[in-house]
Formats: C-alpha cells, sequence, structure tokens
C-alpha cells in the first residue's frame, strides 16, 4: 500500500543501526496474515522476508534468503508474474518503482492474486541500495470482479432484453438483445427513456407508472415497443425495483412475443382450420352454423362430395388427390359471397353454410356444379370431376346444426342415388329423429313378416304386333290400417335400413314363382322382369341364387329378365357386369333402366351386358313436344340398335306418344295408357282375353295410300277432295296445323298437301315438324304465296319435297302426288327391308350368344365327363381282378388292367367285337349266368350284370374261385 511502502522507504532511508533494522523487520511481521514484504539488495537478491510470506510457502528464512528473489518457490506458479518480476527488478535498479497484479504460490498448491508494488530505496550516496518488495492479497476483489464480469457476460448473452431504468424513466444501461429488439445501437438506447419506445407510456403518465412500481416492488404486463423502423413490437414485460447504496433503478426484463402470438395463431389455425385447404374445419362449422342459426335467420347448408375421388388417389397418388382438392377449395370459395362460409369437414366433402333465403341455395348449387366440373390440369395430368350437393335449409329442416347437417347429407345420398353429377334438397327423407318415418320403419318390417306385400304387373306391349310380351313386377303394401303406401315412402327407408335385402329376395321369389305357374298354365308366353337393387347387385351369389330359383320353380330363364340402373352399377362396375354376364349366360334377359338420366354414353352402353334398353319416361316425347326432344328419343333408338339391343319406353301415356314411338322404331313399350299395374289376376285376364294395341296405330293393316289435306280455306279442302277422290287414296285434311298433327298421331300419313299461309304455324312450320315427328312422310307446299327465302330454305333442309303454286293445274297436281307416292312406297321398301336385316341380324347375334353359351356348356360337360371317365379308370385299375365293358352293340369298350394283362390285350383290341377279343370259355357268361371258367391255369367264376343309366351294357367281372360267390 502506498501509504505504507513509503514508511519503509522513509525507516530504510536513515541510518540503519541494528536497533532500527530490527524494528523495521517487526513492523513488517506484523502487516497482517495477508501482506507479504520483504528486503531485496540492489541486485535483487532476497535478504529478508516477514512471516505472512514465509508461512504462506511453507519455508524457514534459511531455505529461501541469500537467493534471487525471482527464483524462489512464490514465483513458480505462474510464469507470467515471474516475467514481469524481472522487468520490474530491471526497473527498480534504474531507480523506477512497479506496481502490477501477480499471482504467488501457497504451500497448498494453490495461488493467491496479489497486488504487487517493488520500491527502490536509495543509499546516502544516492544509488538504489535496497528494493522493498509488498503484496497484499486481492483474491477477494478478483472473484467479485471475475463474477461481476460473468455477470456481465450473462447479462450480454441472455436472450430477453434487459434494461436498467432511473426514475425518471432514462435508460441507464441494456444488453445486446436489447439493442437488437429495438434495432439500436447501445449508445443510441442510452440516450432514450421508456416513452420513447413504449406505446402505453407518455412522458406524463410515466412518473405514475415508478409510483406504481415502488408501491408494489415489481410489475409484469404486456405492451407494444417500437422498433428503431417504425413497427410495433409485442411485448411481455416483467420489472423488478432494485435498491442498492441508496439508489433506486428499475431492472427490466423484456421477452419478444412474436413467436408465442406465431404459435398461438398457429395453434388457433389448426384447431379450427383444415392445414391442406386452409378452410375452416369441422370444429369451427360447428361453432359457426350454431352461431348463425341463433339469429333465427334463414340458413341453408350444402354438403358437397366429389364423385368418385378415390380413383384420384389410387390411380395418380395422394400428392394429385391434394392438390386436386386445394383447387376445389379454391373453386368453391370463389362461387360463394363474402359472407358465406366454407369448410372442409374431411376428406373429399365440403360444406356452405350460407344465410339466404329459402331457394337460394339451389342457384348456388346449379353453380358449384358447373365450377367443380370445369376441367383441372394438376401435375401435367388433365383431370375432370363432377360432384354431388345436398341442401337442408333452417327453420324448415331444422334449428341444430347437427340436424341440419344430417338433413342435408341424406339429401347428398339421394343426389348420388340420382346418378351423380346432381344436387338434391331434403324432402320427407327418412331418419332415426323422424317419429313417422321410425312408425313406418318397424311397420315394414311387420309387413314383410307378416305378408302384408304383393306384387303387380304391369304389361309391356310389343310395338310391332301389339301384343303383351312381357310385365315388369312393382312392389306394392297395404297396409291394415295405413291402407295403401306408396312405394316412393317405404322404398327408400327400405334402402337405408337394409331391409332391401330381404324385401328383394322376396320379390324375386314370388315373381319368379308367378311367372313359373303362368307358364305351366299355358298362357301365351311372355317376360317377367324384376328390378334388382343396388345391394342384390354387389351379393356375390346372386346369379347362382337366381338360378336355384328358376331351376326350383321349373320356370324357362328366357322367361325371366331383370332390370338394373346405371347409378347402381357405380359403385363396383366390374362386379355389376360380371353378375350380369353370368345371368345372361343362364337366358336371362338383362335391362338398363332410367337410360338417359345417369351416365349415359355409347362407350359406357357397349360395355355393359344388356338386351333391353329402357327410355326414361322424362325422354318419352308426344306429338306436341318440341323437335328436339324427338331427335333425342330417335338417337337413343337408333343407337340401341346398332347395338343390337332392344328399346323399350316407360311411362307411355297417350295414344300420341305410343304412335310416335311406333314410327320411331322403338320395339316395346309401357305406362298408363295400355295398363296401369294389376294383380296377377288381371294380367292373367288380359293374357287370356288376348288383349293388344290397335294394329292401325302400328301400321300394321293393309297399306293404303293415305294423303293428308290441310288448308285453312275448306272451300280449297272440298275441291282438293273432289280432284283426287278418284285416285282411291285415303283422304284425310285438317283446317289447322294442330289438326294435322293430332291427324299424323293417329293415322300412318304418307303425302302431305299443306297450304302455307294458316294462322298459328305456317306450312313451312308445319312440314319442319313433321319431318322431325315423322321423318319418312312425303311434304309438299300448295300455295298462292312465294316467300322466296322461307321455301327455299325449307327445301335445302329438306323439310320440303316440292313447292306447288296456286292455282294449280290438276294433271300436274295428280302426276305431283303419284310421284309422291312412288317414292313414299320405295322408302317404305327399303326401310321394311333395313328392319328386316336388323332383326335378322338381332335374331343371329341372339342364336350365337345361345350358341356360344351351349358349346361353353356342353365344353365343360365334356371336361366333366372326361374327368369322370379318367377316375372311373383308375379306379377299376386299382381293383385286383379282371373287369371287362361291352356296350350295347357288343363291342369290347373296356378292360382294366388285371383284365389286359391276363388276356394279353392292348389299346388295339378295344373297339373290337367281345365275341372275337374274349376267350370260347367266357363268352356264355354275358347271357347273365355265373359260370366257372379255367384261364392261365386258374378257376374262375365269370359273371356279367347289366348297366343302365347314361352308360349301356354289360360289365364282365372275374372272380377266382376262392372269393367266389353268387
Amino acid at each position: 500500500m502506498p501509504h505504507r511502502d513509503a514508511a519503509l522507504t522513509l525507516v530504510a532511508a536513515s541510518p540503519a543501526p541494528p536497533g532500527p533494522e530490527h524494528a523495521l523487520r517487526e513492523v513488517l511481521d506484523r502487516l497482517g496474515p495477508s501482506v507479504f514484504a520483504g528486503l531485496l539488495d540492489a541486485d535483487g537478491v532476497l535478504r529478508y522476508a516477514n512471516h505472512a510470506a514465509l508461512q504462506a510457502i511453507g519455508v524457514t528464512p534459511e531455505q529461501v534468503l541469500g537467493q534471487r528473489f525471482d527464483t524462489t518457490p512464490w514465483w513458480q506458479a505462474c510464469e507470467l508474474s515471474q516475467r514481469r518480476l524481472q522487468q520490474a527488478l530491471a526497473s527498480a535498479a534504474r531507480g523506477q518503482a512497479s506496481r502490477f497484479d501477480v499471482r504467488l504460490a501457497t504451500r497448498s498448491g494453490d495461488t493467491l492474486a496479489m497486488d504487487f508494488s517493488l520500491l527502490p530505496l536509495y543509499g546516502p550516496d544516492g544509488r538504489v541500495a535496497w528494493l522493498i518488495p509488498s503484496a497484499c492479497d486481492v483474491s477477494d476483489r478478483e472473484r467479485a470482479r471475475r463474477q461481476l464480469r460473468l455477470t456481465r457476460h450473462a447479462v450480454e448473452q441472455a436472450n430477453d432484453a434487459l434494461f436498467q431504468v432511473g426514475p425518471d424513466g432514462a435508460f441507464r444501461d441494456a444488453n445486446t438483445a436489447a439493442c437488437r429488439l429495438l434495432g439500436l445501437t447501445r449508445e443510441h438506447l442510452l440516450r432514450l427513456r421508456v416513452s420513447d419506445i413504449d406505446t402505453q407510456v407518455d412522458e406524463t403518465s410515466w412518473p405514475q407508472r415508478w409510483r406504481e412500481m415502488c408501491e408494489r416492488g415489481s410489475l409484469r404486463f404486456e405492451t407494444d415497443v417500437r422498433h428503431h423502423d417504425g413497427h410495433e413490437i409485442p411485448v411481455d414485460v416483467s420489472v423488478s425495483l432494485v435498491t442498492s447504496d441508496g439508489e433506486t433503478f428499475a431492472h427490466v426484463c423484456v421477452d419478444d412475443l412474436r413467436e408465442r402470438r406465431a404459435a398461438e395463431q398457429r395453434i388457433q389455425q389448426l384447431l379450427q382450420f383444415d392445414e391442406l385447404t386452409g378452410l375452416p374445419n369441422r370444429q369451427r362449422l360447428f361453432e359457426h352454423l350454431g352461431a348463425t342459426l341463433q339469429t333465427r335467420a334463414e340458413t341453408a347448408v350444402l354438403v358437397l362430395e366429389l364423385d368418385r375421388f378415390k380413383r384420384i388417389n389410387d390411380g395418380l397418388g395422394p400428392h394429385i388427390g391434394d392438390a386436386v382438392l386445394r383447387e376445389v377449395a379454391q373453386r368453391i370459395a370463389a362461387s360463394v359471397r363474402n359472407i358465406d362460409l366454407v369448410a372442409r369437414r374431411g376428406g373429399d366433402e365440403f360444406v356452405i353454410v350460407m344465410p339466404a333465403p329459402a331457394g337460394a341455395a339451389t342457384d348456388l348449387a346449379r353453380a358449384l356444379l358447373g365450377a367443380v366440373a370445369r376441367p383441372m390440369t394438376i401435375a401435367g395430368h388433365e383431370i375432370h370431376l363432377t360432384c354431388s350437393v345436398g341442401i337442408a335449409e333452417a327453420p324448415g329442416d331444422g334449428d341444430h346444426a347437427e340436424t341440419l347437417l344430417r338433413r342435408a347429407n341424406a339429401a347428398l345420398e339421394q343426389a348420388k342415388l340420382q346418378g351423380r353429377n346432381h344436387f338434391s334438397v331434403y324432402a320427407r327423407a327418412p331418419h332415426d329423429d323422424d317419429p313417422e318415418q321410425l312408425a313406418l320403419e318397424t311397420a315394414l318390417r311387420q309387413a314383410l313378416r307378416d305378408e302384408q306385400l304383393e306384387l303387380h304387373y304391369q304389361p309391356q306391349v310389343d310395338l310391332v304386333q301389339g301384343r303383351i310380351v312381357g310385365v315388369e313386377a312393382l312392389l306394392r303394401w297395404m297396409h291394415p290400417t295405413l291402407g295403401r303406401i306408396a312405394p316412393d315412402r317405404f322404398i327408400p327407408i327400405a334402402e337405408e335400413t337394409g331391409l332391401i335385402v330381404p324385401i328383394g329376395d322376396w320379390v324375386l321369389r314370388r315373381a319368379i314363382e308367378q311367372a313359373a305357374a303362368w307358364q305351366r298354365a299355358g298362357l301365351p308366353p311372355l317376360r317377367m322382369a324384376v328390378n334388382l337393387s343396388a345391394r342384390q347387385l354387389l351379393q356375390a351369389d346372386l346369379a347362382r341364387r337366381i338360378e336355384g330359383l328358376l331351376a326350383a320353380t321349373g320356370l324357362d330363364p328366357r322367361r325371366f329378365g331383370v332390370e338394373v340402373t346405371e347409378s347402381m352399377m357405380i359403385t363396383n362396375v366390374d362386379q355389376a357386369v360380371q353378375h350380369l354376364r353370368a345371368l345372361r349366360a343362364l337366358g336371362v334377359e338383362v335391362s338398363l333402366d332410367d337410360f338417359g338420366t345417369g351416365y349415359s354414353s355409347l362407350s359406357y352402353l357397349r360395355r355393359l351386358p344388356v338386351d333391353v334398353v329402357k327410355i326414361d319416361r322424362s325422354l318419352v316425347p308426344d306429338v306436341t313436344a318440341p323437335a328436339e326432344d324427338v331427335s333425342i328419343t330417335r338417337a337413343i333408338i337408333t343407337m340401341a340398335h346398332q347395338l343390337q339391343m332392344k328399346v323399350l319406353a316407360e311411362g307411355v301415356e297417350s295414344e300420341g306418344q305410343a304412335a310416335l314411338l311406333a314410327a320411331n322404331q322403338c320395339d316395346q313399350m309401357q305406362g298408363w295408357w295400355f295398363s296401369a299395374a294389376q294383380p296377377a289376376a288381371a294380367v292373367e285376364a288380359m293374357l287370356r282375353d288376348g288383349r293388344r294395341i290397335d294394329p292401325a296405330l302400328l301400321g300394321r293393316r293393309s297399306r293404303e295410300r293415305t294423303l293428308l289435306l290441310v288448308d285453312d280455306e275448306e272451300n280449297i279442302v272440298a275441291a282438293l277432295r273432289r280432284l283426287l277422290r278418284a285416285e282411291g287414296w285415303l283422304l284425310l285434311s285438317a283446317t289447322s296445323a294442330e289438326q294435322a298433327l293430332e291427324l299424323m298421331a293417329r293415322h300412318e300419313v304418307d303425302v302431305i298437301l299443306s297450304d302455307q299461309r294458316m294462322p298459328g304455324m305456317t306450312g313451312v312450320e308445319l312440314l319442319r315438324r313433321a319431318r322431325q315427328l315423322y321423318p319418312e312422310t312425303i311434304r309438299l307446299v300448295l300455295s298462292g304465296y312465294t316467300e322466296l327465302q322461307s321455301i327455299t330454305d325449307a327445301i335445302n333442309e329438306g323439310a320440303i319435297y316440292k313447292f306447288l303454286a296456286k292455282p294449280w293445274d290438276d294433271e300436274q297436281l295428280r302426276a305431283h302426288l303419284r310421284e309422291a307416292f312412288a317414292l313414299k312406297e320405295m322408302a317404305d321398301q327399303n326401310r321394311r327391308l333395313d328392319r328386316e336385316v336388323q332383326a335378322a341380324n338381332r335374331e343371329l347375334a341372339e342364336l350365337n350368344r345361345r350358341l356360344q353359351t351351349l358349346l361353353s356348356a356342353q365344353r365343360e360337360q365334356n371336361e366333366r365327363e372326361v374327368g369322370s371317365r379318367e377316375a372311373a379308370q383308375e379306379l377299376l385299375d386299382a381293383v385286383p381282378v379282371p373287369v371287362f365293358g361291352i356296350d350295347d352293340e357288343d363291342l369290347l369298350v373296356f378292360a382294366n388292367a388285371p383284365a389286359q394283362a391276363l388276356f394279353g390285350l392292348d389299346g388295339n383290341q378295344l373297339g373290337g367285337p367281345a365275341a372275337e377279343q374274349l376267350p370260347q370259355t367266357v363268352r356264355p357268361a354275358l347271357d347273365g349266368d355265373a359260370m366257372l371258367v379255367t384261364l392261365a391255369g386258374r378257376r374262375w367264376w365269370a359273371m356279367s350284370r347289366p348297366l343302365s343309366g347314361i352308360a349301356r351294357g354289360r360289365l364282365l367281372v372275374l372272380l377266382p374261385q376262392a372269393g367266389a360267390s353268387k
């Protein structure tokens, strides 16, 4: 220490008698246990060391005195301290004092941190005579300093921003994290106050905040701080009040909440939003729908499901499927309003919640069908999808989220049953929570058990001969108290509950039994058609069960048919096709019902094993129908005929529809016009009475040339009738286009002669309609008005054969009409030949199909017989006695191995006369009497037995005498 070192210097500078030197040493020894001191000569040799220094290294004075100071044990622990001492000794020799920190060794092996001083003392001659070293233990100070450095380092390395704030709000200190948080340098930050960065504190409110901290001692709150760039950062702030040496400041820890907030948002996103599409998920959907329904406002819920989406995942991979779902989600979101909610409930199912009045949802459903149906390109794949939509509306269909969604799902199922790519609005769908439907389900189970169900049969009529050629079995239910229950009420319940399976089995059995009864009664042959349900079509043993029912009842398979719809087969087309092919192989007719309402296409139709295409009632036109409707029906008929299929139109309700279908070559029809579905007894009466369609309607009468005259002036019609009466034609007349169309529906018209200017519909328009409805007619215009453009257009498009002008020349008019009739007869002859060729082709195709079926069955039978014969041969070869087979023509056809060995036979002898191949001694046994014979030196019983059944002839057996018996 300076004051002590100075005192030593003064003492040493005085003349140093032994007494004072001894006193100096005593002083040095009493400096304390933490102060080391000694005396060196000018050369740095140790002449004296106090007790504290000696005790520190555990030596006696004799062990160290007389040594150079830098070689003593104190300096062995730290090479750096030793070098600094050597430099200090050199400086002290020149009269320079030194002071620095050193590390000195102790006897325990530790080192002590010491504040070391080396002072020169001058002699009387003014030169350095002595050097006084002294060292004070500063280990505690070093530890405190090190701890302070560690603390400071920890503060600097902390992730949280740390500040020291004074009572005036000024920042006194801040770590690196605090500077990084605010985007400031430390120097800049220390020039700021809290109000400069805290968005919730200004200079006027800071004193109140400080008083609050002083009262409570600590605070914790959330706020936003301003970054140097201007944006705000959410932070969590913890403040602790610190008092040290009478000074008070605040220690502030600031935690950046941006990552935490982002994580919370991510968690919220995962909890309420679908990760794949970003749409609200099931939980969010229920929350939003529940809140919407509480407002009592009219709300629609649409459930959308992609049709056959599984084929995308299976065929192209899940990554393509995910991309498709994202694209569909975007298309749905683009189709709705901002106030509507679009959610993904899972898989390929989406839900739209639409606050809107009743009926608005159907417009959205149509838009969604179109949006999803647009082609999409994903990773180079062009993908075509459709969807089905179910709609339920609140409050009419329910005022709870679960109920509304369940009923929208029921409507979705109805849309899928319609062939998919449709939407359906919930209407009286059966559900567990509907008491009426639940009661009806219970009653249906009882009806099946108590035989309340019955079958009615609707006749199917041939449109060439007009006779009944088949019936369709239709299910009816007469409840004891509720009366007749319509099929559209109980069939959906049966399908949903699974009752359709036992009901379908009952219908099959009862219909086949009834058809067999009519067959045994000798009634005219007809085919019984039964509708199969979708679940029946998926049963693995369907064809085998039908074959068993046909065999058990004795019904000719050609008198039975099944009807299926396109929508049934969509779930598993391959399995359905397999069942239908098996049924056709039996001779059962297969009809495709409701054609034109589903995925109808030529390629689809060609794939199906179908005999009859049934045109849906919605596509059956009338004489007043638009021309394009007739064209669609005609196109379906032509397409089916080209595929060697027959066409049956259902839902025929008028004579005009029947006549139009017959004119367009439709094969069969059924509908109320001929007969509604009737009990079995009523159908039997129709068959016995030979009820049929009037042949005149079908054009089966003897051909008579028929001319239709159309003119709104009756005197013109009368004049034409007088002119043409002698031609022997059947003359029909009408004074309007409407009357003309009705006459054409009832009569087969060959030639039409029409005026041009008529009220309501011009002659050209009438003949255009006639061309669409009855393209085989020959059409002429007789008019005094040329109207060149419309007449020319009609001629060019083929609606008009010729245009004749008024007034007419009688002979020329007759000649034109005779030419028209000749042209018509030639066309009729060509059509008859074409129909005969088509009919012959269909019959030939049917014969070929049956022949292939028979050949296949015969081939299988032959294979079975060959297998049986081989098995029998192997069995008889194993019999240890000779066995011969002789057919009914006395030819030797079989000899087992022991027989061939006994007589030395081989295969070449088989087929020859038995009398020549067998020994003379055994031939009498062929007559049936057992006898003893001697063969190859042994005695044998020879016996023969006649064969009956498929194998005819006799079996000859030789038994050794010891084992022979009669």
